[in-house]
């Protein structure tokens, strides 16, 4: 039973992996709801002027509101028209809209994510793991058969009778 076990989560990996790639390999299909993204305009801009695009970027100057998108190791910077939006340099915004030839994108949707945001959701996060490997360690054991539960739960912070 444990080695069909094993088989069965071999199989499910590759057919997961073989998904990520079939998936990233997609190429835009705007009838369907996939617009040319960031890659894609970086890689050739010429090639999606007067379309619908979605990009996403660091805001590196806000009057006028420009992003820098990036692919890869090449960047392009995108000024955004049509929007009232307020951003600071460092937010991250994703942009939907109409890309113009002058290196514009009319704006039809835009989503602005303060750095603040990044930094509280690394540190939820950090915090999180550090808890999870916590609880590992306390409540389980590597044996040569594999993890398992053990019988009494380590006590990382030890406490005296006293208090």
């Amino acid at each position: 039973m444990f080695r069909s076990r094993k088989s069965m989560i071999a199989v499910l990996l590759i057919i997961l992996l073989i998904l990520f790639v079939w998936y990233g390999s997609a190429s835009p299909e705007p009838d369907k709801g996939h617009y040319p993204g960031s890659e894609h305009v970086v890689q050739n801009h010429e090639a999606y002027v007067g379309e619908k695009v979605d990009v996403g970027g660091r805001v590196v100057e806000t009057d006028p509101l420009t992003i820098e998108v990036e692919y890869g190791d090449n960047s392009i910077s995108l000024e955004i028209t049509n929007t009232s939006k307020d951003a600071y340099v460092g937010d991250r915004v994703s942009v939907f809209g109409t890309l113009n030839e002058d290196y514009t994108i009319t704006a039809e949707t835009i989503i602005v994510r303060p750095l603040t945001n990044w930094y509280y959701m690394y540190g939820v996060s950090g915090v999180a793991a550090i808890w999870l490997l916590i609880r590992l360690v306390s409540h389980w054991k590597y044996t040569p058969d594999g993890l398992k539960p053990r019988e009494e739960p380590l006590k990382l912070f030890r406490r005296d009778e006293d208090g």
